[in-house]
Order: C-alpha cells, then sequence, then structure tokens
C-alpha cells in the first residue's frame, strides 16, 4: 500500500493573522516554507525555516478548506497537550484558532516517513517503539479523550451500511456481507474494552523516524480503546512487506478487522469529502488489503 497524497495549501496562502501568530511565537518572520507530502488534509503542512535561523513545523486549515477539518486539529490539540513529555510525540510549541482557522505549531523532526513497501529494519523499530507506547499510555493520560468504539461505532458499522445499499462487494464476500456484520459487531464490543489510549490512524506517513527516535504523528483521531487497536491498524499497512509476528486468534481482533474492512468498503463507493479527492481511490486499497487479511484470519 501506498502512502496518502491529499493536496495541500502553501503556507503563504494562509490568512494573514495565522503568519502574524507564526512569526510571534518564533520571534521573527518566516524566511522558507516547505510542504509536506503525506495525510488527507487540505490545509497547511510545511516546515519553516525562520530569519533568526529557527526551525518549526507548522499544521493549519480553516472551515472553508474541509469543514471536518478544524475539528480534528482542536482534537489533535487536547492530545498533544497530554502527550508532553513522552518522546513518541513532537513537542507542541503553540495553537491557534480564531474560531475559524486553527494551527499547531510544532517542533520540527529532521526525520523520514518509512517507505512503501516497508523495510525490516524500519517496521522492527516501529513495532518496538509502538509496543513501549501502548504501555506508556495504559490508562489514557487524556482524561477526556473520546471512546474509540462510541465515536467509531458508525465507520465500524459499515457493513449494515453495504447490505442496505446493496454495494457491490469482491467475489468471496458476496452472501457473507451479514456473517461480517455480526463479526464486526463482536469486534466493536471487544474494542470498547480498553482503557488506554490509542493513536487510531496509525500508518507510514504518520511517523517519523530518525537516527534514535520514532515519532508518531497527526493525532486528530487519538481514543481510547484496546491496547491492541493500533497494532492491528500497523500490521494491515505493513502486510505484505515485511514478516510479522502472527496475531492471537481472537474473534475481537478479528472482528475488528472486519470492521475495518467494511468502513473502508463502503467509504470507498461514497462520493470524495469537500477537498479531499484523493481520499476514495486510497480506501478502496486499503479495504482490499483489509480484506485479504481478513480472508486469511476466517480460513
Amino acid at each position: 500500500m501506498a502512502h496518502a497524497v491529499g493536496v495541500r495549501l502553501p503556507f503563504e496562502k494562509v490568512p494573514v493573522g495565522v503568519k502574524a501568530w507564526v512569526g510571534r511565537v518564533l520571534g521573527s518572520s518566516v524566511a522558507s516554507a516547505t510542504t509536506q507530502q503525506g495525510g488527507f488534509s487540505p490545509g497547511v503542512a510545511a516546515r519553516l525555516i525562520t530569519t533568526s535561523g529557527r526551525r518549526a513545523f507548522v499544521k493549519a486549515v480553516g472551515s472553508s478548506l474541509n469543514p471536518d477539518t478544524p475539528r480534528l486539529f482542536r482534537n489533535e490539540i487536547a492530545v498533544m497537550q497530554g502527550l508532553a513529555s513522552l518522546p513518541y510525540a513532537p513537542l507542541l510549541y503553540d495553537v491557534y484558532d480564531d474560531g475559524d482557522w486553527v494551527a499547531l505549531l510544532l517542533e520540527d523532526i529532521d526525520g523520514y516517513l518509512p517507505p512503501h513497501p516497508w523495510h525490516p529494519h524500519d517496521a522492527a523499530r516501529v513495532l518496538d517503539a509502538l509496543a513501549e507506547l501502548t504501555e506508556a499510555l495504559q490508562p489514557s493520560p487524556w482524561p477526556d479523550a473520546p471512546v474509540a468504539a462510541v465515536r467509531s461505532q458508525g465507520f465500524l458499522s459499515r457493513w449494515d451500511d453495504v447490505i442496505a445499499d446493496g454495494t457491490a462487494v469482491p467475489e468471496w464476500v458476496a452472501g457473507r456481507e451479514q456473517e461480517l456484520a455480526e463479526l464486526a459487531r463482536t469486534g466493536l464490543a471487544a474494542l470498547a474494552k480498553g482503557d488506554g489510549l490509542a493513536h487510531w490512524d496509525l500508518r507510514a506517513d504518520h511517523l517519523l523516524m530518525t537516527e534514535d527516535r520514532v515519532v508518531l504523528i497527526d493525532w486528530a483521531h487519538a481514543a481510547v480503546a484496546a491496547p491492541w487497536a493500533d497494532t492491528v491498524i500497523l500490521h494491515a499497512d505493513m502486510r505484505g512487506a515485511v514478516e510479522l509476528p502472527e496475531l492471537p486468534d481472537d474473534d475481537g481482533i478479528t472482528g475488528f478487522l472486519a470492521g475495518i474492512a467494511g468502513g473502508l468498503w463502503w467509504g470507498s463507493d461514497q462520493p470524495p469529502p469537500p477537498g479531499l479527492p484523493t481520499l476514495r481511490p486510497w480506501q478502496r486499497d486499503h479495504a482490499l488489503a483489509h480484506l485479504d487479511w481478513l480472508r486469511e484470519r476466517l480460513g
């Protein structure tokens, strides 16, 4: 599977108020801004260098670009404030919110995105870091974190919509939609039993690797979930590229995988959201990868 690729707004096109805020926080005006690829947000994602040589990373979006993304940025702000002491997350310098535009100013990490297909060395480092981070996030350091099984119930229950809409499915799925819908409900119930914080959107383009750090970025979807949730999500991104440890033969994990596959498959059949023209093809490719894994687990 490939990195997500959205359509970014250049930093030069953000409102004057956002630019002025960046300059105040960093102590001098921006001399250069390099747009970063990866992810789907239609807003700004840029590495900055000021006239004094200071570096930072800025994320910014307004409701005119996509009406839902400012809410996600506000979620990310709340998460980042709870993760301030963890080396697996970037430092948060400051935030901006004028009711329309929302922005985060973060540590600029001189690292690289793990490439697709995954390299074994990168995969091993990330899996080890995730195991340590999962333990550190038990229980959730963000006391007001949403519960994944509640917030994502609709997404993880999309087999019901596939059935209701008569959505075409891969050949092996045809006639088994109701079975997968029941399995997804089992996964949703198992997901709700955790009390730790999960990143909930973990894939290669939401990671930065340095010589001595593995840093998870884009925490907008973080939520309380079962401790295996991020591992399942990450394994799906790595499958086919590297040899992975087997996950337990557990109905909850298999059901969670079924729920993700159904959510992605139904979503891929919908019109693209405003400002996110590349989302639906990406969802289809990832749905097929999840369905292949689900078929394997079901035997």
